[in-house]
């Protein structure tokens, strides 16, 4: 009767695994499968799955050398498998406890990095010209549970709740139908080996602490508590789908782009409700948290120039706007331009540099400094402006601060940061991209010209 039931549970598995596959249309026949396989239980019967199905696949390990001789057990348990199976197999070693003091993150952080990296290295070389490439991992429902429970108590909002995506972009996860009992009753009627990991066991990561701890906890109030909750990632899936199409809506109507930043009208963004969740979803696209949506409000009252960060990004307060820009490093590096350079490059842009016989008529473009070669003295210098900074504006006889200058043109203090100048002989010829020095601006009897151009 065991024997019977073995059997039932291996056909049941394998016949569930092929209809999920089938009908969730997770690849077509010959596109090539990468499986991340540790050696686990959960990736040994994913394999066994796919080979069942005559599927195309490829073994990739990584080997984070964290355990000892247990990683090196590890490393050669797969390749053994993949080798009996006649499979092609991808190893990869690690350095993961330099890569930690480099990185300065966690131990599972930096083991995710590394290997998704190499993951995508490995996907990158395997590209066939007709076919799809997919990397597969072997998450299960249970850890789909696991991963839930976390979000909810992490607060990741609504896109948490539905926890792991079965399909993402080149990224699959075909088990997630199934529960670790069936796992484990599969292995055993096909008698597949596996290796298991000594750090599983132990409570040092959070997940581990959830699967020997939370979750069984949970599950003495709430028996059913799993299965409500992998109910609850499908419709929260599916209300995901609803709510993003209404937040890019809100999103599209709110913010415009001025130049290189995102502006936001105030007294719009104030009267939006529900103002907090509408906030988070905008601002964490440019690295916010919700724990800095309240600072974020803060500057509806502040005057202009208050701004607040995060690790990318900076909000400012201009006027009747909050402007979202990049952060870019402050640099207080001078360029030399030496005579005869024809092209210098800054912040990503580029400036090119002729030289011209002759008067040649000027254009209007704010990004060409047509300038007399004559007035300029050589090398030039190409430097961020600096408070005390002046200039004579083409077309006025008197100086004028770039401090002033910039002001006028209602430059937000993001712009204003970045503006650089360029200087010859201790005087500023050409504001970049805004205007040249009225000194040095070419007339008809000008014998050699001048023009710098700046190229976005």
């Amino acid at each position: 009767m065991s024997e019977m039931n073995n059997k039932m549970e291996e056909i049941g598995l394998q016949l569930r695994f092929q209809e999920h596959v089938s009908s969730n249309r997770l690849w077509e026949a010959g596109d090539l499968l990468l499986l991340a396989c540790s050696g686990g239980i959960d990736s040994m019967v994913l394999a066994t799955l796919l080979h069942k199905m005559h599927q195309h696949v490829e073994i990739l390990h990584c080997n984070f050398n964290l355990r000892g001789e247990e990683s090196k057990r590890d490393e050669d348990f797969v390749r053994a498998f993949a080798q009996s199976m006649g499979l092609p197999c991808h190893v990869q070693s690690f350095d993961t406890d330099a890569e930690i003091n480099k990185m300065g993150k966690g131990v599972q952080e930096v083991a995710r990095i590394l290997r998704y990296e190499w993951f995508g290295k490995v996907m990158e070389s395997r590209q066939q010209a007709n076919k799809n490439t997919y990397l597969l991992t072997a998450h299960h429902a249970d850890d789909q549970v696991e991963t839930i429970a976390m979000n909810f108590f992490r607060g990741t909002g609504i896109a948490g709740m539905h926890g792991m995506q079965m399909k993402a972009g080149s990224l699959i996860r075909p088990m997630l139908f199934a529960r670790r009992a069936e796992i484990l009753a599969f292995a055993a009627s096909n008698a597949i080996a596996w290796v298991d990991d000594s750090s599983n066991l132990k409570d040092n990561y959070t997940r581990n602490h959830f699967r020997h701890h939370v979750i069984p906890a949970v599950e003495k109030i709430f028996p059913e508590v799993s299965q409500n909750l992998l109910d609850n990632a499908k419709r929260f899936s599916e209300m995901e789908i609803i709510y993003r199409k209404q937040i890019e809506k809100i999103k599209s109507g709110l913010i415009t782009k001025q130049g290189q930043s995102f502006a936001i009208p105030v007294n719009k963004l104030k009267s939006i409700s529900p103002l907090d969740t509408i906030m988070f979803e905008v601002f964490r696209d440019f690295g916010f948290s919700a724990h800095q949506v309240p600072e974020i409000k803060k500057l509806f009252d502040a005057i202009s120039g208050k701004s607040i960060s995060s690790a990318t990004h900076r909000v400012l307060r201009n006027r009747n706007w909050l402007l979202i820009d990049a952060i870019v490093e402050k640099t207080h590096d001078i360029i030399v331009i030496e005579e005869g350079v024809e092209s210098v490059s800054f912040n990503n842009t580029l400036l090119q540099i002729t030289k011209h016989v002759g008067y040649r008529s000027p254009d209007e473009n704010t990004n060409h400094a047509w300038i007399d070669l004559d007035a300029v003295t050589f090398p030039l210098l190409l430097r961020p402006w600096k408070p005390g900074d002046y200039f004579y504006p083409l077309g006025m006889k008197k100086k004028k601060k770039i401090a002033r200058f910039l002001t006028d043109l209602k430059l937000s203090l993001a712009d204003k940061e970045k503006q650089w100048v360029v200087e010859s002989d201790r005087k500023i010829i050409w504001v970049v991209g805004r205007r040249i020095d009225d000194r040095v601006k070419i007339s008809p009897s000008s014998k050699n010209t001048m023009l710098i151009r700046l190229l976005d």
